[in-house]
C-alpha cells in the first residue's frame, strides 16, 4: 500500500510538479496561439476582400470592361 501511495503523490507528468511560471505558460500558450492565429487570418482575410473590392471599383469607374 505504502507503494501506491507514494506513486500517487510524486507525479511526475502532471502540472502538479511544474513551478508557477510553468504552469502559467503552459495554460496561457495555447489560449495565446489562437488568439494570434485568428488575428492572422483576420488580418489576411481583410486585406484580401479590400484587394479584390479595390479592383472591380476600379473596373466599374473606368468604364472599359476587364481583360480575360
Amino acid at each position: 500500500m505504502a507503494v501506491e501511495t507514494q506513486i500517487a503523490t510524486t507525479s511526475h507528468g502532471s502540472l502538479a510538479s511544474m513551478g508557477i511560471t510553468t504552469k502559467a505558460f503552459v495554460l496561457a500558450h495555447p489560449v495565446g496561439v489562437a488568439i494570434i492565429g485568428g488575428v492572422l487570418i483576420g488580418v489576411g482575410t481583410y486585406y484580401v476582400v479590400k484587394k479584390f473590392r479595390g479592383k472591380d471599383k476600379e473596373q466599374a469607374t473606368s468604364g472599359t470592361p476587364a481583360a480575360a
